[in-house]
């Protein structure tokens, strides 16, 4: 495992962005990977995060607030070291049609691994919405990245709403979010799921999804699938 030190975070409510340093490189992560993170003074297994940015050794976070874990790391001081091992997951471009642009659509934490797309491979971004219920999630944003943020609270709609008011067939859809944004998606979407996990190697079995080619695992087959995969019903 590698040691991971707190070095910055930003919160706002139940959000927050999280900057560690790390003390060995990770090997070559790419979009749409994770990595799993402990805290040794928790007796609870390392859950998975998406990179949300990665340069230089400083691994970036963008975390909900949802059981114990995530609140250890909020209320964390910064210097407070935490243990990951990864990357882990098929990166995206290995499963996209690269020769297409896609609108990025993520809901909630599932912004981070669109973001680390947009980072590595903007050519083929056409645009990028980010789907929040409340309005003070901008408090985390810099002023060029508020543009992007569609606020239900604000205007009423839903980033899909947003989504289907600038979609064209020509354009392929990255997304990952919650599970009812992503139903709502069309067919052809590509959509990146997050699932609970206990290992990250596809050996406990608890990120398990049902497709139509029988069961996969989210951590190891994933966790980006065709949208007509899954067999939805059964998530």
């Amino acid at each position: 495992m590698i040691e991971a030190e707190l070095i910055e975070k930003k919160i706002a409510k139940d959000y927050g962005f999280f900057k560690f340093k790390l003390h060995k490189k990770l090997e070559s992560p790419d979009a749409g990977q994770f990595i799993m993170l402990k805290a040794l003074d928790e007796p609870i297994l390392a859950k998975p995060f998406s990179i949300y940015s990665y340069k230089n050794k400083n691994l970036t976070l963008f975390i909900k607030r949802v059981g114990r874990l995530t609140g250890k790391i909020f209320s964390s001081p910064v210097g407070e070291v935490f243990y990951i091992r990864g990357p882990y997951g098929t990166p995206y471009i290995e499963k996209i049609n690269k020769g297409r642009k896609y609108i990025l659509i993520g809901g909630g934490s599932g912004i981070a691994p669109l973001n680390f797309f947009s980072e590595l491979y903007p050519e083929l971004v056409y645009k990028k919405l980010y789907g929040f219920r409340e309005k003070y999630i901008r408090e985390l944003f810099e002023e060029e990245e508020q543009s992007i943020l569609v606020i239900e609270e604000e205007s009423g709609k839903t980033v899909v709403d947003i989504f289907r008011e600038v979609y064209s067939e020509e354009l392929g859809i990255l997304a990952c979010g919650p599970i009812p944004m992503l139903k709502n998606l069309p067919h052809g979407s590509y959509v990146s799921l997050e699932s609970v996990m206990g290992c990250g190697i596809g050996t406990c079995k608890s990120c398990a999804v049902k497709t139509k080619e029988g069961i996969k695992m989210v951590c190891k087959d994933g966790p980006l699938f065709r949208k007509e995969e899954i067999q939805w019903e059964w998530i």
